[in-house]
């Protein structure tokens, strides 16, 4: 374990600093001279996009002067690199902590939910064309000069995989525009919209298509870093194909998502989305350069899981919102939704780690062990094993360590608490989607937050 953790340290380096540039590039083109926008974001949390009526819109600045002094930096070893990129002066998410001390005391004050149903909405099939649409239009990216990076995408989506992201945004986009139309003709609150195509717009649609490119590069990027052989049950890019292409294919598919992203012409969309993928690289480098202190608290790890999974969730809803032209309260659900969405999707897989086999995951049983990250069932087994604090602050590196671990996390209470965390976040997904007025687009946001829950790979 230890020698697959050396082997792969030095591989980030080219690669992160290559995203970090780019998000460089997406902060310069969200900055137009004024914004014409308004607060997006609740007050216990910042943003990077701030408005000023009429005044010059700098916030961003601050980023790129951090981008570009790392940029300076790169010869320097990545080790001394990293304290000063882990998301300095990036957004926080303490209010994704916020009722993890008294899960069930929150779950009970969370507002009355019974009137969000499905109603019979399916999500997948709720957005079925558009997403084949999705689907044509990042296939049509790769049938150009590029043979080999279309060999490779090819083999990648042939694995299929759940297309979590690009959904999501679909349906959120069809639910906001379904709001608003509620609200321009005066419906009741009970008054269920019926959306049509007319209910999502081609920026929405195009919208879908960059945050899978984005999801899909974060995964070859991903796959690099854990020395990972297999994913969704097939060898993975790095692995069939060499590393070299797989850092490759991962940044055209990030040059394709910035070309499209520029394309949108809404600098608050670019910013959000830019910000997005500095998370999945803050993410990706907290979890690698974390302190002792950190590997065993639950701020550690709810962190780590928003910047490397829920961020772009988030993001992705808000902007779907925004090109909506929704209002604040709105983009402000849309956030939170795709946030605690996320968050819970995370949790289903490192909760899944410990109770499916790779025949139905496509990853190896206790792979997050072998890798050295502490997940929920493993913090609430710290509970009831304090002796499990020390396998987990040497990240189980030793032989025996993540069978040991495995043994007290299934002798413990940490799979039902974990099942209780995940079913916290769904509520609150369920609670910020209730912001919107009813429509089959809610509904089926509600089926989503479901399937999340219930999946079993």
């Amino acid at each position: 374990m230890a020698a697959r953790y050396h082997r792969s340290r030095s591989l980030p380096r080219a690669f992160l600093c290559a995203l970090l540039v780019l998000v460089a590039c997406l902060g310069v083109l969200a900055q137009p001279a004024t914004l014409i926008g308004s607060k997006l974001i609740s007050p216990n949390r910042r943003i990077s996009v701030r408005s000023t009526r009429g005044a010059p819109w700098v916030a961003k600045q601050s980023t790129i002067d951090k981008f570009k002094g790392m940029v300076e930096r790169v010869p320097v070893s990545f080790e001394t690199m990293v304290p000063d990129i882990v998301l300095k002066g990036a957004d926080r998410v303490e209010g994704f902590h916020q009722g993890l001390d008294n899960l069930e005391g929150v779950l009970k004050e969370i507002s009355d939910l019974s009137h969000m149903k499905s109603n019979g909405v399916e999500a997948l099939k709720f957005i079925e064309k558009d997403m084949d649409l999705v689907g044509k239009r990042i296939t049509g990216l790769f049938n150009q000069d590029h043979p080999i990076l279309r060999s490779v995408t090819e083999y990648f989506f042939r694995a299929g995989g759940k297309r979590i992201r690009p959904v999501m945004t679909l349906i959120m986009a069809r639910a906001v525009m379904a709001h608003n139309e509620a609200l321009q003709e005066n419906r009741g609150e009970d008054d269920r919209v019926l959306t049509t195509d007319r209910h999502r717009l081609p920026t929405q649609v195009q919208l879908a298509q960059i945050t899978e490119l984005i999801h899909t590069a974060s995964l070859f990027h991903d796959d690099i870093i854990d020395v990972a052989d297999t994913r969704r049950g097939q060898k993975t890019v790095n692995s069939e194909y060499g590393n070299r292409v797989a850092v490759l294919s991962g940044d055209f598919l990030l040059a394709r998502s910035a070309v499209l992203l520029a394309e949108l012409e809404d600098p608050r969309v670019i910013s959000g989305m830019a910000t997005s993928i500095e998370h999945l690289c803050g993410g990706e480098l907290l979890q690698i350069k974390s302190t002792k202190n950190d590997l065993a608290t639950w701020a550690y790890y709810i962190e780590k899981t928003f910047y490397k999974t829920g961020s772009l969730m988030a993001y992705a809803c808000q902007s779907a919102a925004q090109l909506a032209g929704a209002d604040d309260d709105i983009v402000e659900a849309a956030y939170l939704y795709g946030g605690y969405i996320g968050i819970a999707f995370q949790i289903v897989d490192d909760l899944l780690d410990f109770q499916q086999s790779e025949a139905v995951t496509g990853k190896p049983v206790g792979v997050d062990m072998q890798n050295g990250h502490a997940t929920a069932p493993v913090l609430y087994a710290l509970e009831e094993h304090p002796e499990l604090r020390e396998l987990i602050l040497r990240r189980f590196k030793k032989e025996g360590d993540a069978e040991k671990g495995l043994k007290m996390v299934l002798d413990s209470q940490g799979i039902e608490k974990t099942k209780v965390l995940i079913d916290f976040y769904q509520k609150k997904a369920m609670e910020a989607a209730s912001k919107l007025r009813s429509s089959d687009a809610r509904d089926a946001l509600v089926q989503l937050a479901e399937l999340v829950v219930a999946r079993k790979s």
